[in-house]
């Protein structure tokens, strides 16, 4: 059990380290408008797809203004603004601070820093309930014991739909991981923690949720399984 302890705190401050620095120029780079190389590119235009598909999601079920979304692990912000233009009022966490500070920024700057509530911290000190959650690109970082703890607290914490994205296994996608070794290393990034179905599956059933629809998503250098889970009852 001790050893297990050890390593999700060097896995969290291994993480709470990338994003603060090289990670945070990085994807804040991916996440805005300014120019980028083409295989950032793919991974930005792979991360705005998947977006739109999950607001599409989200608005579905008609949830009514005000409404309460949890954003696990918002990076700069781009959905949580998204939603709160929307009418929801959202709480938005990351562990990483310089991304939280940015999402601050841009939040005032699109008027809407009233409905969301920034926090910095990670996904083990999330509490509550929410009319929906949402986690997207972050679970990709959790090997599977992780994967399984955090995917299922926060199914549990959203009374309706939860919204993420995973990495599922293939062997294209090991291989480009392989090939991304050989990239200069401004556009590496961490390693994915792929996931099998099963894994996913019985994690929402340990939250009380259920698989509803899924998508994936595969632009140039983004991969990625889109879910919603809905509840089993």
């Amino acid at each position: 059990m001790g050893k297990e302890i050890v390593d999700v705190e060097l896995h969290k401050e291994e993480l709470q380290s990338y994003f603060n620095g090289i990670g945070f120029q990085r994807w804040s780079a991916i996440y805005g408008q300014k120019e980028v190389s083409s295989i950032r590119k793919t991974v930005r235009d792979g991360h705005a797809q998947m977006m739109a598909q999950a607001e599409s999601w989200l608005m579905s079920h008609n949830l009514p203004k005000g409404a309460t979304i949890l954003d696990a692990g918002c990076g700069t912000g781009l959905f949580s603004i998204a939603i709160a233009k929307r009418g929801f009022n959202v709480t938005a966490i990351d562990i990483a601070a310089q991304m939280v500070e940015q999402a601050k920024v841009d939040a005032k700057r699109e008027g809407v820093a009233d409905r969301i509530n920034f926090n910095v911290g990670d996904l083990e000190s999330i509490s509550g309930s929410f009319d929906a959650v949402v986690c997207f690109d972050v679970l990709i970082h959790y090997p599977a014991k992780g994967f399984k703890q955090m995917c299922s607290k926060m199914a549990k914490m959203s009374k309706g739909p939860f919204i993420f994205t995973y990495a599922p296994y293939n062997s294209m996608l090991a291989f480009k991981m392989w090939i991304g070794e050989f990239f200069p290393k401004n556009d590496r990034r961490m390693n994915l923690q792929m996931m099998k179905d099963d894994t996913v599956n019985e994690s929402l059933r340990m939250g009380g949720k259920k698989l509803n629809q899924q998508a994936k998503i595969h632009h140039g250098f983004y991969h990625a399984a889109l879910i919603e889970a809905i509840p089993t009852r």
